[in-house]
């Protein structure tokens, strides 16, 4: 045991060596310092770290970063409060707009909170005070500092936010929280995240400032107010602020909020629910709701009673949506699906026509929807349909190709659908899928036919066999598995002379892969580098 103990210590002492050579000849790669730090940290080499933390400063004070390392190895390793302050406040000297290095001062502040209340109450200072706001701790007081100081150099009201949560989640930081909201109203009455921020301080039950003077609080805990209650001083202080600040942003985070409400399991589903339905349909109704609210609406009543009401509702939605964002192709898609499930023919191949001229090459998903619906209820007009998508803009052809041809193979026959590539395949824009999906139907029959199947490789050598490898080797692996085993040398040599210079390595190695062990992807052949 005392001899594998010394090798250990003798094969650590190396890598710290290294380590410090490497960092000796790399001072400006911080990925040294930090992966040497993380090193002395595994093999408990706490002193090193000690030493070395100076220099990296020296070298890397540019980084806020290095001071953010610097303190919480002090802070977590060291239990050195003080000389992680010191480390901070350096830090935050040279990067004063550091929200890294803010966050890491007011965090440790506040973890001070409770040793310094409790020095405090064991004080000899038995000085009756009045309990106001301006009678924090000394750890509060410092932590309030900090903040004061973040919030004079950052403007961003995200960041204040946090510091806000940060405090929230301390025990006893009440009169800074309410510090900061008070800040807030003043400063950022004009931002959406203030006001749902406090709307969800309202819905946990959290202390807030009064209306009527904002250095008094309004103690309204979890405890003492029902959850209905909290639910609906939260969804006041939205209603109040969209009719002030009348932005999609403002309603969307008052959606979401009260999609979370009724998310969470438990009591008063009714109420949460009709509360969620007022305040998407206000939104729709001012037209500032977002796509993913309109489709969560439209699910939502999709999945309740059809009766009359409901279905004149979700049609109304639908159609406003679709005129709202004209441009979204899974409003239109929901709109569609909705008419064909409702049997309204006449409406939907209206529908389907205003969309795909408004969406162009983005309407594949209509496409697509259009057919399943014509394959399932009118299979007389599929073909129809399937000419219509082949006419249609080049891309949606493209992407059709594939689906027309399985199509005719399940439908009709094989050597229909040879016919049909044969010409298919000749129309630009050219569809290596289209190539995939022949060869696939073809190694589906009873009976093989390379000639056919040796055409299509061919064809998407000749169409795309100068900028993928993939075609290639498939056609080399087709001809070992199924075909002539002599062709492959012809083909390695074809495929060299064609492909780009850039591309030619890879082929070669690839090739080099199969020769050796070809059983390996036999299984293989579509999905190899698609």
């Amino acid at each position: 045991m005392q001899k594998k103990s010394d090798i250990d210590y003798t094969i650590i002492n190396k890598i710290n060596h290294l380590y410090k050579d490497a960092i000796f000849r790399f001072q400006d790669d911080i990925r040294f310092w930090i992966a040497y730090i993380k090193f002395c940290k595994h093999v408990h080499f706490h002193n090193n770290v000690s030493h070395m933390l100076g220099r990296m400063l020296q070298v890397h004070q540019d980084k806020p970063k290095c001071w953010h390392i610097a303190a919480r190895w002090e802070l977590e390793e060291n239990k050195n409060k003080q000389i992680a302050r010191q480390f901070l406040l350096r830090g935050l000297h040279i990067h004063p707009t550091s929200q890294l290095l803010f966050i890491d001062a007011f965090k440790l502040e506040l973890d001070e909170v409770l040793v310094n209340d409790q020095k405090n109450e064991n004080s000899d200072d038995n000085t009756v005070q009045t309990e106001t706001d301006d009678d924090m701790s000394i750890g509060l007081k410092r932590a309030y500092i900090i903040y004061q100081q973040a919030s004079k150099r950052i403007k961003d009201i995200r960041f204040i936010i946090e510091l806000l949560n940060i405090a929230k989640n301390h025990n006893n930081t009440e009169k800074l929280q309410n510090k900061i909201l008070s800040d807030m109203i003043q400063e950022y009455t004009h931002e959406p995240l203030m006001w749902d921020t406090m709307a969800r301080r309202e819905l946990e039950g959290l202390f807030q400032p009064s209306v009527s003077n904002n250095t008094t609080m309004k103690i309204d805990s979890s405890e003492k107010t029902s959850l209905r209650d909290r639910i609906t001083s939260c969804n006041k202080v939205y209603q109040t602020v969209v009719k002030k600040i009348k932005t999609e942003e403002m309603w969307s985070l008052y959606i979401e909020c009260l999609i979370e409400i009724n998310q969470k399991p438990g009591a008063l589903p009714n109420f949460k629910r009709k509360l969620l339905k007022t305040a998407l349909s206000q939104a729709h109704q001012v037209k500032k709701l977002k796509e993913k609210y309109y489709l969560y609406w439209i699910n939502m009543l999709s999945i309740e009673d059809k009766d009359e009401t409901t279905k004149n509702k979700l049609k109304e939605i639908l159609n406003t949506a679709t005129e709202t964002i004209s441009n979204s192709i899974s409003l239109w898609h929901a709109r569609l699906r909705y008419l064909f499930a409702i049997g309204e023919e006449k409406e939907a191949e209206s529908v389907f026509l205003k969309a795909t001229q408004i969406l162009g090459e983005k309407s594949l998903p209509l496409w697509k929807i259009k057919i399943l619906h014509v394959q399932a209820k009118f299979p007389e007009k599929t073909e129809q349909v399937f000419q219509a998508a082949l006419q249609g803009h080049p891309s949606i052809a493209q992407e059709i190709k594939p689906t027309y041809i399985e199509w005719l193979v399940l439908t009709k026959s094989i050597q229909e659908a040879r016919k049909i590539y044969d010409n298919l395949c000749l129309q630009p824009p050219f569809s290596l899928e289209l190539h995939k999906k022949m060869i696939e139907l073809e190694l589906m029959q009873p009976e093989i036919s390379l000639k056919h199947i040796r055409k299509y490789y061919e064809m998407s050598t000749l169409q795309f066999g100068k900028n993928n490898t993939n075609v290639w080797i498939n056609y080399i692996t087709f001809e070992m598995k199924h075909g002539d085993p002599k062709k492959v040398g012809e083909l390695h040599e074809r495929a060299v002379k064609t492909l780009e210079p850039i591309l030619t390595d890879l082929f070669i190695s690839e090739y080099s892969l199969i020769k050796a062990n070809p059983d390996a992807i036999k299984n293989d052949i579509q999905t190899l580098h698609t």
